[in-house]
């Protein structure tokens, strides 16, 4: 018997990184989980490593449309996990402002839009899980747009949770750091990303970083 048997899980970027890693452990504690992403193959191969009768539904968040279809294609949502999105780093004077509105669209919309069809399948004892990351508190150079995308998130999460507590349902925000094991284009040339993930390390007051499994352990804890 695991905690979350019977439960129904979507998660959004499950295909991989930190969405792949909660969607592993529900799965593991007994959740039939649905995951979504941008990437038909990636989904394919995570739908055969989570076994336990996981699928997938191919769903760009920026749209919409595919946010609703995905919500559509299950009878409730009693656990929705919002990983999906990339990030886009740069000096302020150099990144093209679009980029910032079309990570908008998939970090912030999308994980808005998910919450507006998910709540209405959302019985009491349900749960949201939103993720931001430390840029909304700490001061990084070179993403003042995913600081301020952060920072929106976390005030979501926090209006959400007041708002949807006399229904039972509870809202939490993961916040990673520097974690290992994710696809996130730093922005830097490729023989200089190691340089900097170390440089990165070394402010992390345990001198390592996170990895996908912390924040697998945080969301099940939120979850059960």
């Amino acid at each position: 018997m695991g905690s979350l048997d019977g439960k129904i899980a979507v998660v959004t970027g499950g295909g991989s990184g930190i969405g792949f890693a909660i969607a592993e452990r529900f799965a593991r504690e007994g959740a039939q989980v649905v995951i979504a992403g941008r990437r038909k193959e990636r989904l394919a191969a995570a739908v055969e490593k989570l076994g336990h009768g996981a699928r997938a539904v191919q769903t760009d968040v920026a749209d919409e449309a595919q946010v609703q279809r995905l919500i559509d294609s299950v009878p409730r949502v009693d656990l929705l996990v919002t990983c999906a999105g990339g990030a886009v780093f740069g000096p302020v004077e150099q990144v093209p402002p679009q980029s910032w509105r079309e990570m908008f669209e998939g970090r912030f919309f999308g994980q808005l839009s998910a919450c507006h069809y998910a709540v209405p399948k959302m019985r009491p004892g349900s749960t949201i899980i939103l993720c931001s990351g430390i840029a909304g508190h700490a001061a990084l150079v070179n993403y003042s747009g995913g600081a301020g995308l952060c920072g929106e998130v976390n005030a979501m999460g926090r209006s959400l949770a007041v708002e949807l507590a006399p229904k039972g349902i509870r809202v939490n925000v993961l916040s990673p750091g520097l974690t290992r094991d994710t696809a996130i284009d730093w922005g830097v040339p490729p023989e200089k990303v190691g340089d900097f993930l170390a440089g990165l390390t070394r402010q992390v007051p345990l001198k390592r970083p996170g990895t996908v499994h912390d924040m697998a352990d945080a969301a099940f804890f939120l979850a059960a």
